[in-house]
């Protein structure tokens, strides 16, 4: 099943996909969100690590929807180009999207169940998980949305 199937399904979510949008204004729509996205990452994470978990937490569940919807709208697009258009670029471009089950199971099942765990824990979850998505927005800039762009022309 398509991730992006697979997170619209599983989480319930519905989400209107413009796939008119031309590649190149959605790879840089996309870019722009994972810069707006990365100040709002940087604050949870010192609001854990000064021992603020659960406002941590509620910013996290407060932007959760805004980076699930991006997660299926790249998944949606981006990786569809490629398939239909650069083959041999998918498997590479294929992995880094599959940090999306990774964001995906986080914020769907973890996230909901950190204030059961002792302080240090649920500290460490958020800090992996921040540090994980924004290695992966430079995972998906550095090698998904250039394999794109080419494929698109």
């Amino acid at each position: 099943m398509c991730l992006s199937l697979w997170l619209v399904t599983r989480t319930r979510m519905s989400y209107k996909i413009d796939h008119n949008e031309p590649i190149p204004k959605l790879i840089e729509r996309l870019e722009r969100e994972h810069r707006e996205l990365d100040p709002k990452l940087d604050h949870i994470l010192e609001l854990s690590e000064s021992g603020n978990l659960r406002v941590a937490e509620s910013t996290l569940i407060s932007i959760s929807q805004e980076i699930l919807r991006h997660a299926v709208e790249e998944e949606a697009r981006i990786i569809q180009v490629i398939a239909d258009k650069s083959k041999s670029d998918l498997e590479r471009s294929a992995e880094v999207m599959r940090h999306h089950r990774r964001i995906e199971e986080f914020l769907q099942e973890k996230l909901p169940h950190l204030s059961e765990l002792p302080p240090s824990k649920a500290k460490q979850e958020i800090k992996d998980f921040v540090l994980e998505l924004k290695k992966h927005h430079k995972e998906e800039e550095e090698i998904s949305f250039p394999v794109a762009l080419r494929a698109s022309k």
